[in-house]
């Protein structure tokens, strides 16, 4: 029983020591885009703080994926929003009392908790169900196509706060137009302060982020531009008295401690089933493809199952502590690989860090401008607006599989398509067969003999005359998998040549980096001309010629 437990648990699995971010790049990945994203889902601040907590510490005792961090995502918190402004919509009359700002506050954190419970309790049924296996569906292209144009909405939904405006959201078919056009006739009416301090804090942080990542590499921790603006907005705003001068919309009091437990109102369910079930949907997508391109990068597996109980568990639970719905956020992983972050402790790092806030720091952020949160929203997206980038090329690249051997030769041969659909199934059998996988050659092979391979294998032939598509997913995974077994290859005196690949599939390739990091004396036309050449290889050099494996 114990050993079932455990295994829903893999960070009892972690015993190496490994390298964590600082406090201060914990801080700014967690906290400032905690409140800013709590914005977007029309809740106040110190809720996105709630979901930078809870989430994160369920999601660092169940999840698999080792470089994840999880929280507050713009997409989802986009989608709550829309949500939550159609079910508690904002009075039709002007200004709203304190007491009348509160309850209508309450009432759409309410129905926020509550979709985070339904798409949680979704997720469960759907681990329940083994569905896990979805996620060899999820081309990298779709994710990315949602996350771009998520940006686009995300940026176009800050403007009233970059402008000052109070504008009511627009929810339904074309809401991105309605807002621009909404915006557009408001122009006028934007506040001169509100915009100067959208203006200096875009011109700070868009900089920054751009330093940071040009030179990652160069620098010992990443610049806290979001700390550094926070900071500067706040006692900007307090010693100028910019709330009360010019009516800047501020954050306000953040309550100190943790709400109290309270079970969503179950009444709901029927009205917000349509929305909780895409909300669910995106959960798992985004947070599954995530998982599978750092665990592809850095050589380990994550168990798609497992991450809907951990996503599942995570959004059921914190629900009851009036989180809203939350997955694996793109920005912020990253911010945490470039800085240290390796296992799932880094969440419990993070974790310590939310706490602080809550316990002792959240009088600092009364003053802090709500302008500056959407600017925090606008530049935490770069990394989806240069996805577009790639929108023209998510078409191409290939895949491979299956074996054939003789004496000293592999020729293997994969006659499918090289398609997201079967993404790592093309490494794991290289892998397998090349003896270069964790388990080696004694992990047998469902559809294969164990004691297939008896002599050293010098030559591999990639038989690609199968292959009669490619497409991005499929080609990455080719050169993905060429960079990672080039070092294992040449100690393992392996040499790699590719054969009969047709014209657009090399085409495919070629657009996909392969043929940079490999010669033309490794391609051939035909499979025989390859084994001929193999053949003539090892005849020459003999079963002693440590062969290397490409340049």
């Amino acid at each position: 029983m114990w050993q079932d437990l455990a295994s829903l648990m893999p960070v009892s699995k972690l015993t190496e020591a490994r390298q964590h971010p600082s406090l201060l790049q914990t801080f700014y990945s967690t906290s400032s885009p905690g409140m800013a994203f709590a914005l977007l889902t029309s809740v106040p601040p110190v809720f996105g703080l709630y979901t930078s907590f809870f989430p994160v510490l369920i999601y660092s005792l169940l999840g698999t994926g080792r470089h994840l961090s999880t929280g507050t995502f713009a997409v989802l918190s986009l989608m709550t929003g829309s949500a939550v402004e159609r079910l508690v919509p904002e009075p039709l009359v002007g200004n709203l009392s304190g007491i009348e700002r509160e309850q209508l506050d309450a009432q759409r954190v309410g129905a926020a908790a509550a979709l985070a419970f339904v798409s949680g309790a979704l997720m469960l049924g759907m681990f329940a169900l083994q569905l896990g296996v979805l996620s060899t569906f999820l081309s990298e292209p779709v994710v990315k196509a949602l996350t771009s144009g998520a940006a686009l909405h995300v940026l176009v939904s800050q403007l009233p706060s970059l402008l000052g405006l109070s504008l009511p959201r627009q929810i339904g078919c074309f809401s991105l137009f309605k807002t621009l056009a909404a915006v557009l006739t408001a122009l006028p009416r934007s506040s001169p302060a509100e915009l100067t301090i959208s203006a200096l804090s875009l011109a700070l942080l868009v900089p920054v982020k751009e330093l940071n990542v040009r030179f990652r590499d160069r620098l010992p921790t990443p610049i806290p531009g979001e700390v550094v603006m926070v900071l500067l907005a706040s006692v900007l705003c307090f010693t100028s008295s910019l709330d009360t001068r010019y009516n800047v919309q501020i954050v306000g009091l953040l309550p100190g401690g943790f709400p109290q437990p309270l079970l969503p109102n179950l009444a709901e369910v029927p009205s917000i089933l349509a929305d909780s079930l895409p909300i669910a949907l995106v959960t798992f997508a985004v947070s599954a493809s995530l998982a599978s391109i750092y665990a592809d990068k850095y050589s380990y597996t994550v168990d798609s199952n497992q991450e809907l109980l951990a996503h599942g568990v995570s959004n059921l639970i914190s629900s009851l502590f009036s989180c809203f719905p939350n997955s694996a956020t793109l920005a912020t992983t990253s911010l945490l690989v470039d800085a240290g972050g390796n296992t799932q402790l880094a969440g419990l790092f993070s974790c310590m860090v939310v706490l602080s806030v809550l316990l002792w720091l959240g009088p600092f952020f009364y003053y802090l401008p709500k302008a500056v949160l959407a600017c925090i929203n606008i530049s935490s997206m770069r990394q989806m607006f240069f996805q577009m980038q790639e929108l023209p090329q998510l078409w191409r690249i290939s895949r491979m599989d299956f074996l054939l051997q003789v004496p000293g030769l592999c020729i293997l041969s994969y006659p499918t398509p090289l398609y997201f659909g079967t993404r790592g199934k093309f490494r794991h059998i290289l892998e397998w067969h090349l003896g270069l996988g964790k388990g080696g050659k004694e992990t047998p092979k469902a559809d294969g003999p164990p004691d297939r391979v008896a002599e050293p294998v010098r030559v591999v032939v990639l038989d690609f005359s199968g292959v009669t598509f490619a497409d991005a997913a499929g080609a990455r995974e080719v050169v993905q998998v060429r960079e990672r077994l080039a070092s294992r290859c040449r100690d393992a005196g392996i040499h790699l040549l590719l054969a009969q690949c047709n014209a657009l599939v090399l085409e495919t390739l070629t657009r996909a980096g392969f043929l940079d990091r490999v010669s033309p004396e490794q391609l051939f036309v035909s499979v025989q001309d390859a084994a001929a050449h193999a053949l003539e290889r090892l005849v020459r050099s003999g079963s002693q010629e440590v062969l290397g494996c490409g340049k």
